[in-house]
């Protein structure tokens, strides 16, 4: 599975929504809250995302490989 980091989390979600479990795991704990993915999560990119939350791109990166998906859009 191919997943595009330069997409809005809202729209990653939709596309996978196992995306949304992962990125709790990850350390996203507010991705759970309600209203989040269709407030913030509508503009919000992975890597914004980690970076906010001061969480290493290349952890997010690796986790979502470990999930067998191969990550683009990365710059």
């Amino acid at each position: 599975m191919e997943i595009d980091f330069s997409k809005s989390l809202y729209e990653l979600v939709n596309q996978y929504p196992v995306v949304k479990d992962l990125m709790f795991e990850i350390g996203f704990k507010d991705i759970i809250q309600p209203g989040m993915l269709q407030t913030a999560g509508r503009y919000v990119t992975i890597p914004k995302g980690a970076k906010l939350k001061k969480i290493p791109l290349e952890q997010v990166i690796t986790a979502f490989e470990a999930k067998g998906f191969t990550v683009v859009g990365v710059k």
